[in-house]
């Protein structure tokens, strides 16, 4: 049986979390210097997708018992270390990858069930978009800090040409949605903007993924009972510790293969490896929704597992 924090023990750990998610993002803000915001990505913004393994365990421990981990952990691996690779041979095209996989991902990531185009491109252009038309020069040195030793002299020119058609999703989406969420919507566009206007686009993109794009993930899957685990943010951090202890660990291996400042460094490695994880990371969650209404449960919320 699992024993379930109590609701005291749940709110106190929220309560001390996201005291300490603040007190660090002000402190990245104030020093203006890119490692405490880098820290701050790695600290409260990777551990969501390390759930990919709690995730994982759910489906595949009843099938494949023990060898649930290296049927999960081999291909995610390989995949990661594919895009690492691309990193080194094709700099600058992986970065457009990126960038276009982190659009879809960001723009998918609000909202379960059917989200439309323009929805997605809204939600998910705003973190990427808004640094190149407010901060376009600090845009295009931090992206070329990523691409050492290519440089670019300006943000991608698709991202700036996509700006119009931006705003349109964000005018359609806030026509379109829902009366109730409609105020909702706009107070965070609104503060994506103000963000991205005030401060450094490293700074920006930090407290994005911190404090919006990464609670998204967490608080969709603590609603959902089939993750009969994650059932609350202290038992989802918990179980998402593993793989992030994992990843750090990976970051400090590559850390001889890159040369420059410490900094320079820690930037390469930290969006290098983001790109790494997304691209396993979002094909997990696409094989998890297309297996999703295949996989039946019980009352408690375990997936039972089948012969189809």
């Amino acid at each position: 049986m699992l024993t379930r924090p109590s609701p005291l023990s749940n709110r106190l750990f929220e309560q001390t979390y996201w005291s300490l998610a603040i007190s660090g993002a002000m402190a990245s803000l104030w020093l203006g210097s890119p490692l405490p915001a880098l820290a701050m990505i790695a600290i409260f913004g990777l551990p969501h997708g390390a759930l990919d393994g709690e995730m994982a365990r759910e489906i595949l421990r009843h099938r494949f018992r023990s060898w649930w981990f290296p049927s999960f952990a081999l291909p995610y691996l390989f995949l990661v270390g594919m895009v690492l690779w691309c990193w080194h041979v094709w700099p600058v095209g992986t970065l457009n990858a990126f960038l276009v996989l982190s659009l879809c991902h960001f723009g998918m990531e609000r909202e379960a069930g059917n989200i439309s185009p323009a929805s997605v491109l809204a939600w998910g252009g705003a973190p990427l978009i808004l640094p190149c038309l407010l901060r376009p020069d600090a845009t295009a040195a931090l992206l070329s800090t990523m691409v050492l030793p290519e440089s670019l002299s300006s943000p991608p020119l698709w991202l700036v040409t996509l700006a119009p058609l931006w705003i349109a999703s964000v005018a359609l989406d806030l026509a379109t949605c829902q009366k109730d969420t409609r105020r909702h919507h706009l107070c965070l566009m609104t503060g994506l903007v103000i963000i991205f206007w005030l401060c450094q686009p490293l700074q920006a993109f930090m407290l994005y993924f911190v404090f919006i794009h990464a609670p998204a993930h967490i608080n969709t899957l603590i609603k959902d009972i089939r993750w009969s685990r994650i059932a609350s943010w202290q038992t989802a951090l918990l179980h998402a510790l593993p793989l992030t202890l994992a990843t750090g660990m990976i970051a400090l291996a590559l850390w001889p293969f890159f040369a420059g400042s410490h900094e320079m460094r820690s930037v390469q490695i930290t969006f290098q490896l983001l790109a790494a994880l997304t691209l396993p990371h979002m094909i997990f969650e696409r094989l998890v929704t297309f297996f999703y209404r295949r996989l039946p449960v019980s009352s408690e919320g375990t997936i039972l597992v089948t012969d189809c």
